[in-house]
């Protein structure tokens, strides 16, 4: 019960967020992020992008090539008859292994038979922690976990917030998504607490999206912000299809940044491909993540004020 409600998910979301306010404030110590930051040089940084990485362009063509090479020769009408076997268990409430074991006779994608079964049960999609997750304390309140610096930035954030929202009659909306297969979502959680703490309107569906769920939520959700957390290395392809697909509905005014493992090559990159910023691990502040972001938004067609 405590997975299905949510409720375990909402605490390793609370206690992530605790812990980030205790690296924050200094109250717990991470060597290279907080402190003892004098080093010799990385070699993820000498050697620039070989050194992390990067999803190779070819392999998804060859991936594609090779499905439909096995699509192109395996006996088509079995396909369909075991996936209309395998829906049928599913809706009568059958049992499905033998249609299961059917389709795989037959040569059928798991794709394919997850498809066929979304058709009878939909798709689930696991509880993000984040609507019930309470304040990071680290915001516009003080707590006692804040350092007096971490409530003074979180405090002029929220400020800016709320008064540029203020004047345009509206808030923000920040739209996290997590694109493509990347499952490793403590970053995008921490975000979106963060942003709804310092008053954006969040919204965050969770993990494993396409491009284009992505674009119509954004779309749909009216949003200001997007911010995709990308750490698979894809963000080469998937950025520019976000982007694309924002243009597509005439949303290219959205303001898109990007948080990952990403190569120092590939964030000049993504600034020229129009993305506002780019944030790496080194950027453990989220305040001052959350700050750079709202020097990108605007109230009507003026621009706001940049807070440096």
């Amino acid at each position: 019960a405590a997975v299905e409600n949510g409720y375990m998910k909402q605490e390793l979301v609370g206690s992530l967020t605790r812990r980030r306010a205790r690296i924050e404030s200094g109250e717990d110590t991470i060597v290279g992020v907080n402190a003892y930051l004098t080093s010799e040089p990385s070699p993820l940084q000498i050697d620039g992008k070989n050194a992390v990485y990067i999803v190779d362009p070819d392999v998804e063509a060859e991936a594609v090539d090779s499905l439909e090479q096995w699509r192109a020769n395996r006996d088509s009408l079995a396909v369909k008859t075991a996936l209309e076997e395998l829906h049928a268990a599913a809706e009568s409430g059958e049992d499905m292994m033998k249609p299961t074991l059917a389709c795989a006779r037959a040569g059928v994608t798991t794709g394919e038979w997850a498809s066929a079964l979304r058709r009878s049960f939909g798709e689930y999609r696991a509880p993000t922690g984040i609507d019930a997750t309470v304040a990071s304390g680290v915001s516009a309140t003080p707590s006692t976990q804040d350092s007096s610096a971490d409530r003074t930035s979180m405090a002029r954030v929220s400020a800016r917030v709320h008064e540029l929202a203020a004047a345009r009659g509206r808030p923000f909306r920040f739209l996290v998504g997590k694109p493509g297969l990347d499952g490793h979502s403590n970053g995008a959680e921490q975000i979106a607490v963060r942003a709804r703490d310092a008053g954006f309107e969040v919204i965050y569906q969770g993990i494993r999206l396409t491009p284009e769920q992505i674009v119509a939520a954004a779309v749909a959700e009216d949003v200001d912000v997007v911010g995709l957390s990308i750490l698979s290395g894809s963000h080469r392809s998937l950025v520019p299809a976000i982007m694309n697909g924002l243009a597509a509905e005439g949303a290219d005014d959205v303001v898109v940044v990007v948080g990952g493992i990403i190569p120092a090559e590939d964030e000049v990159w993504l600034i020229e491909q129009g993305v506002a910023e780019v944030f790496t691990p080194k950027d453990y502040d989220v305040a001052g993540i959350l700050d750079r972001v709202v020097n990108h938004l605007s109230v009507g067609d003026e621009p706001v004020p940049s807070s440096r």
